[in-house]
């Protein structure tokens, strides 16, 4: 029997009586990396903790291990126009006006690389102060796609901010959408409602919620579910940067699968019999990615994976029709999940 439910006070812009601060405590010590030079693998300079490049080269062979480890450094800005505000033509426009030079990203809808421009500078822009353009990573566009909301739909985003995603989905969809954003961190919350407002998607729903009851609070509630989780974000590391990977340790590793089972769970329940749940990390580690749909599959017997289409190429986990996605220098590595609940 399909059960309809709702949130008190679930209204654009507004957060609702249910209340959750972030219970987050602070991080243990980070210990000194034990750093292997990657010059074995790569003739750029720098260095990685050991046990990443081990389990790397253990997960993927060598050749791929390489292929990972060369993507990891700084990329071209890239970024998304806003249709709700603008179009392709327009942005780029401004783009020939003031000599950026540009190109657009193959297979991706109103996606653009920049080339001569910093993110600091495109950030202070007016195109960009606006809503007019989202600074937004290549795979971070992959899940609203593989998602594919309809404004006939009744869509939820349970881990939301900042918000690139959920905007992306509601300029898809337009302001007849039915789409739902949650997130439990005060801070974070902010920044999720700041980005809805400059986007011009304020008909979005939001809620400071803790997704991990949504479940309980909303069964069977959402056609479709994007569940883009937090996790231990591999697939960001930039090896030049040491601050990029100083979080990179065993406590954050044993943590992550934790929470993203928590949060899996709860969505199962709050999706409809026959909706959709794209689940998706920017994470290589196995067991935050084909591993944690390998136990879904197994937790959950109305799950069916789905195969997805992404116009990069990555490496298909056949058992459970994911994708990850390695690195380059053109994108973060990334992993993504399709599932259909049973009707």
């Amino acid at each position: 029997m399909m059960v309809k439910a709702t949130i008190p006070d679930l209204t654009p812009g507004i957060t609702s009586s249910i209340l959750v601060r972030s219970t987050k405590q602070p991080r243990p010590p980070i210990p000194p990396h034990n750093r292997r030079d990657c010059a074995t693998i790569s003739p750029m300079s720098f260095s990685l903790p050991q046990d990443l490049i081990d389990r790397l080269e253990e997960q993927f062979g060598v050749a791929k291990a390489r292929q990972a480890v060369m993507g990891m450094t700084s990329r071209n800005v890239t970024l998304r126009v806003n249709t709700l505000k603008s179009t392709d033509a327009a942005v780029m426009e401004i783009f020939r006006q003031e000599l950026i030079q540009f190109e657009r990203a193959k297979g991706l809808p109103h996606a653009f690389i920049v080339k001569n421009r910093k993110a600091r500078e495109l950030l202070g822009h007016k195109m960009c102060l606006d809503g007019l353009v989202y600074l937004q990573g290549l795979t971070s566009m992959l899940p609203p796609i593989v998602l594919d909301p309809k404004p006939n739909e009744s869509i939820a985003d349970f881990c939301a901010a900042p918000g690139s995603k959920t905007s992306q989905m509601a300029a898809t969809v337009g302001s007849t959408g039915n789409i739902s954003a949650f997130e439990p961190n005060f801070v974070r919350y902010q920044k999720l409602h700041n980005t809805l407002k400059i986007q011009g998607a304020e008909f979005v729903k939001t809620q400071q919620v803790d997704s991990t009851k949504l479940g309980a609070l909303m069964p069977e509630a959402f056609d479709k579910i994007l569940l883009d989780v937090p996790c231990s974000a591999e697939g960001r590391i930039d090896a030049t940067d040491d601050s990029s990977f100083e979080t990179w340790n065993d406590a954050t590793h044993e943590a992550y699968p934790e929470l993203q089972r928590r949060l899996f769970s709860s969505a199962v329940a709050a999706l409809k019999p026959g909706g959709i749940l794209v689940y998706s990390t920017c994470t290589l580690d196995p067991n935050e990615n084909e591993r944690m749909i390998n136990w879904a599959l197994g937790e959950f017997p109305d799950l069916v994976a789905q195969p997805i289409d992404l116009p990069f190429p990555g490496i298909l986990h056949k058992e459970t029709q994911s994708v990850t996605l390695l690195p380059t220098k053109l994108y973060e590595g990334f992993f993504v999940a399709k599932l259909r609940k049973a009707v």
